[in-house]
């Protein structure tokens, strides 16, 4: 698994989105018989789940790379509490 990638594909899926919104919008006003506002209303709900999936995709993807959160590993978290420990005994 290249997390690299991974992060870059992340990043390009939540400009899906834009794409989403220009679709709905130009289905809306070139299609013969506009939307209704039930309609509209459940498109708009339905590009906002899939924004808010695509955007935790990227979040858990970061934080994988960045090994973060629930990602952090044993010796990120030594080097972490050591640089901690360096500063704390400087003062």
């Amino acid at each position: 698994m290249n997390l690299n990638i991974d992060l870059e594909s992340a990043i390009m899926a939540v400009w899906q989105t834009s794409e989403d919104i220009k679709l709905l919008y130009k289905h809306h006003g070139d299609h013969p018989v506009p939307m209704s506002d039930d309609e509209m209303s459940n498109a708009l709900l339905g590009i906002e789940c899939l924004h808010n999936m695509r955007m935790e995709a990227l979040e858990d993807t970061y934080c994988r790379k960045m090994e973060i959160n629930e990602y952090c590993t044993d010796p990120v978290k030594l080097a972490a509490r050591e640089k901690l420990f360096k500063k704390g005994s400087k003062k």
